[in-house]
């Protein structure tokens, strides 16, 4: 109950303070009636109180996982693929303000690619080194539209599975 009123608190102090802070490793956007002003880089920065709202964002390089994904090469292999982005944000006010979830949107996109690409390459072309290069290359074009400069993308696990079929050919037919 008291941990609330102190976040209540908390916020009316940050909402009231005509001083905010951006720390080195982040930039901020401020916003006064809900409208773009303008992008704050580190430092002290000061603010109308109550009318302008600052919204922070981390920008140094990290990194995001990309899910397993089960894909069918050209020549009808089975593979697993499962990948890293390494990025950092170029553009914090795209970044923030015009992608609803660039993190999610940055994931999708990317996993979008590789399944493209693998799926027109044979097994034996997927592991080639040349494959992480094209990723990046192919995502760093997409993302930099949403503010996002990709460094490295990464096929962290690349390997050949087996399916196996669950449902037989009678089990579906007497569904029918």
């Amino acid at each position: 109950m008291f941990d609330k009123l102190i976040e209540i608190l908390s916020n009316w102090w940050l909402q009231l303070t005509p001083v905010i802070i951006i720390r080195h490793y982040e930039e901020a956007v401020l916003l006064r009636l809900g409208k773009f002003k303008s992008v704050l880089k580190p430092g002290i920065h000061f603010k109308i109180p109550m009318f302008d709202e600052v919204i922070d964002q981390h920008i140094v390089t990290t990194t995001l996982s990309l899910d397993a994904q089960s894909l069918y090469t050209a020549d009808k292999q089975n593979i697993v693929v499962k990948g890293l982005i390494k990025y950092k944000i170029a553009d914090v006010k795209i970044f923030l303000l015009e992608v609803w979830d660039a993190q999610d949107a940055l994931s999708d996109m990317s996993q979008a690619i590789i399944k493209n690409i693998i799926m027109s390459m044979t097994l034996d072309e997927c592991t080639d080194q040349e494959l992480d290069n094209i990723l990046t290359k192919k995502v760093r074009v997409e993302a930099k539209k949403w503010g996002v400069e990709v460094q490295q993308v990464t096929l962290t696990d690349l390997a050949p599975i087996r399916s196996y079929r669950l449902i037989n050919d009678t089990f579906t037919n007497k569904l029918d």
